[in-house]
């Protein structure tokens, strides 16, 4: 065994010691009662009242040393320099084993064309030294009614919380929509179109031909967004969009 290894098992082993009454992992936005879950920005500390107001008890956040963080009852803090290697190894440890499949909710309705690959992992991974540690995805996928997925699609599971497809909404061809993105309703994906990770689209939403929407950005309602463009950052009134990064052209009435 490396030593990096090494350093990594004894990093979990004292943390496990810890927090011995947890049992799995949440997400700040969906926290549950005896769990470990992690911030590493300031800007999500919101998330952290909300949860007092939620009554939820016996939880553990994994954050950074330096972040300036409120006592809120029901949380205990654990720091770290490494917040996510830390995450990702108990996510490991606890969920082992664990099947997300019979959890999914996919609709009697759903079509899904040859080759389409529903619940794949999505490759998140947390590195220490010269190790790395794949994050294993045990989230649902949630398919509402009439969605059709296109021949090699990829809808990856969620990480910790669902992949949501909207109804109504028509994903391409060769499409990918990463791990905990949220579609909504009658969106179309067209041919190699996706998102990365965490992405939040509206409803009506159409994405051209290879047009690419980055991880933790958000498009709302009926925005068109034309081939091959990368949205960088959140779109946030309709219209129509283009180029690499993406950029607003016009309304859609014109």
């Amino acid at each position: 065994m490396s030593n990096a290894k090494a350093e990594m098992e004894a990093m979990l082993a004292a943390f496990l010691a810890e927090v011995p009454g947890h049992y799995s992992v949440c997400s700040l936005q969906d926290p549950k009662n005896d769990c470990v879950t992690f911030l590493r920005s300031e800007k999500y500390i919101d998330h952290l009242h909300a949860m007092a107001n939620l009554g939820v008890a016996n939880v553990t956040v994994i954050a950074p040393p330096n972040l300036v963080l409120p006592a809120v009852g029901g949380l205990s803090y654990y720091r770290t320099e490494h917040v996510d290697l830390l995450f990702t190894m108990f996510n490991n440890h606890a969920r082992k084993g664990y099947d997300p499949r019979p959890f999914d909710q996919i609709s009697s309705s759903v079509i899904l064309d040859q080759g389409a690959v529903i619940g794949a992992e999505g490759a998140s991974i947390a590195k220490y030294k010269d190790e790395r540690v794949l994050f294993r995805h045990y989230g649902r996928v949630v398919l509402e009614d009439n969605v059709y997925v296109g021949a090699n699609a990829v809808i990856q599971r969620g990480r910790i919380d669902a992949t949501v497809v909207g109804k109504g909404t028509m994903i391409s061809s060769l499409c990918v929509v990463g791990a905990n993105t949220i579609i909504g309703q009658n969106c179309t994906l067209t041919i190699k179109s996706g998102t990365s990770g965490s992405a939040r689209i509206g409803n009506r939403v159409w994405l051209g031909i290879g047009a690419i929407v980055r991880d933790y950005v958000s498009v709302c309602d009926d925005a068109f967004v034309g081939m091959g463009s990368v949205v960088t950052k959140d779109i946030t009134e309709p219209g129509i969009y283009a180029g690499n990064p993406c950029r607003f052209l016009r309304p859609l009435d014109k």
